[in-house]
């Protein structure tokens, strides 16, 4: 292999690894912000997931977003983020990967009284089809699970008007 050769092949690796970064955090965003095509864009049709180490396991993308909708409506009052960091990703070939992410999660259920907050390790294998970076398998195991009763302490929560309109919303509903 040429100087250049080499050369292009760490380019390539170099960019394989940032649109590996780039995907994780989209599902992330996705999920944030309840934009459901943009969850679907991140998944394998063939998706295989296993969340909450086990609870949770689904076979395929159709399955995984009808769960997740429905558990994170905002609609049912409910806010929820996630943040991941420091991952560790090997690309074991041009169009496979894996990669090990540390998450911390807030799920706050304004009509239950309760947050949710954990610290997990998420396992995720990738496959690029026609140039694209797709989650094929995901899951996580927990290191920390806290349940906090929000009825029971003071606090003041600011949310972003979509929240709050969803709120209003599901309010009027009755």
């Amino acid at each position: 292999m040429t100087d250049l050769e080499t050369l292009e092949a760490q380019v390539a690796e170099l960019r394989d690894l940032e649109e590996i970064k780039k995907l994780k955090y989209r599902y992330f965003r996705a999920m944030t912000y309840n934009d459901h095509d943009a969850l679907k864009e991140t998944l394998t049709a063939d998706v295989v997931t296993s969340y909450s180490d086990g609870k949770y396991v689904f076979e395929d993308r159709a399955q995984l977003l009808g769960f997740l909708i429905e558990s994170h409506d905002p609609n049912a009052g409910i806010i929820a983020y996630w943040m991941a960091g420091m991952p560790e990703i090997t690309l074991e070939s041009e169009t496979k990967a894996t990669a090990i992410w540390a998450m911390y999660h807030h799920f706050f259920s304004h009509k239950a009284g309760f947050v949710d907050e954990m610290f997990v390790y998420y396992d995720d294998e990738y496959r690029k089809e026609d140039g694209v970076w797709r989650i094929s398998k995901t899951g996580y195991t927990r290191v920390l699970n806290q349940i906090l009763d929000r009825r029971e302490m003071p606090y003041k929560t600011q949310a972003p008007q979509w929240a709050v309109d969803a709120e209003a919303s599901a309010s009027e509903r009755g």
